[in-house]
């Protein structure tokens, strides 16, 4: 009886404990308030350059280096790039201040400049060019819900279209357009902030421009969000990106839209969310990413690699590394390199937001072994 009397004041005491940490009359130590789910703060862990770096020792990074190109006026993260003859587009990114944000890098001259702005604000909205327009396809809407917009933009006359929407809402997926249409695999609601699996989307959308319609695909065999995404020899291909249970994977897919067939590729070496995927030359190339499991805890890390995919032999090989750590930065390619532009080089968000870079680099397109 004792026993029970002691542990009946024990839970009281606890009882009353909880109910004033919550209304915040008394503080407790450490970690308790976010240990029991009283912490309702954005987490804020350190955030440095180089602080959560993960360059994998095996293989080695070759020779080489990125080229520093001139450096970005705004630390857009979170958002999509995308080359239209040399220049180059970096549409969107996180809050604050990016959300509507358009900026163009033209590299033969070396200058940016801000074109245009969204028509409304998103982030993780990707997007793609066809017949030298950019498309941009659903991302957070005002970087909260996932949207079904889909927006055309034609850097000749600088006019905005909005075209039919997708027939379901996704973000953070894979858009790429080839031939005639524009495809849309998979992705997620608001991942942020969410408390146990993540709902991932499996659908492929397909956007035919001749007839203004949508229609599905054959689903991507394992859904996930936060992907890179590129196309080649007319194929869709998809790296990384996250599953339900919120790790980085690297996992690697192909859609030939002839087939309307998926295709399970090797993975890539590294398993990342939020790379970059671009086609150059012969070549497919993966650009940063990150893993952002624990990062409330000061975990996580951002990677400096870079990997090619060579579809002929089906081999992967490392290239040099960036200089800089870069996970959600704008990556694309034109006139034979490679740009990462931006980013961020911290896994997950600050209480004002992520912290990015204004750098910028470039890499020469790499040659395949037997080339």
């Amino acid at each position: 009886m004792k026993v029970l009397a002691v542990l009946g004041g024990v839970m009281s005491v606890m009882l009353v404990v909880g109910v004033l940490a919550s209304a915040n009359v008394v503080n407790l130590p450490g970690n308790w308030r976010a240990d029991l789910g009283l912490e309702t703060k954005t987490p804020n862990p350190p955030c440095r350059a180089g602080l959560y770096t993960n360059s994998p020792t095996q293989p080695p990074a070759p020779s080489g280096h990125w080229r520093f190109e001139p450096e970005t006026a705004h630390t857009q993260i979170e958002a999509s790039g995308i080359a239209v003859g040399p220049i180059i587009y970096v549409t969107g990114g996180s809050p604050p201040g990016n959300l509507h944000r358009v900026t163009a890098f033209d590299t033969r001259t070396g200058r940016w400049s801000s074109p245009t702005q969204l028509p409304t604000g998103l982030n993780h909205s990707q997007v793609a060019t066809h017949d030298g327009k950019l498309y941009l396809a659903g991302g957070f809407l005002e970087g909260e819900e996932s949207t079904a917009n889909v927006w055309q933009w034609d850097p000749e006359t600088n006019e905005w279209t909005k075209l039919p929407d997708l027939l379901a809402p996704s973000s953070a997926g894979a858009v790429v357009a080839i031939g005639n249409k524009l495809y849309v695999a998979s992705g997620a609601p608001q991942t942020f902030g969410v408390s146990g699996p993540v709902t991932t989307y499996s659908a492929l959308q397909v956007y035919d421009f001749g007839t203004g319609e949508w229609s599905y695909g054959a689903p991507i065999p394992n859904p996930r969000h936060h992907v890179g995404a590129a196309t080649l020899g007319g194929k869709l291909y998809v790296v990384g990106g996250r599953g339900e249970a919120d790790h980085s994977l690297p996992t690697f897919e192909s859609y030939d839209p002839a087939a309307d067939e998926w295709e399970s590729l090797p993975d890539a070496p590294l398993g990342v969310a939020s790379p970059g995927l671009v086609a150059a030359g012969d070549q497919l190339v993966v650009v940063g990413g990150e893993d952002q499991i624990n990062w409330e805890k000061g975990e996580g890390w951002v990677t400096p690699s870079a990997w090619a995919y060579d579809p002929k032999t089906r081999d992967w090989s490392r290239l040099p590394d960036m200089r800089f750590d870069r996970r959600g930065s704008g990556v694309a390619a034109t006139n034979g390199r490679i740009y990462a532009l931006g980013g961020s080089y911290c896994p997950g968000l600050k209480p004002g937001g992520p912290v990015g870079t204004h750098t910028v680099e470039s890499l020469p397109f790499p040659t395949a072994p037997n080339g």
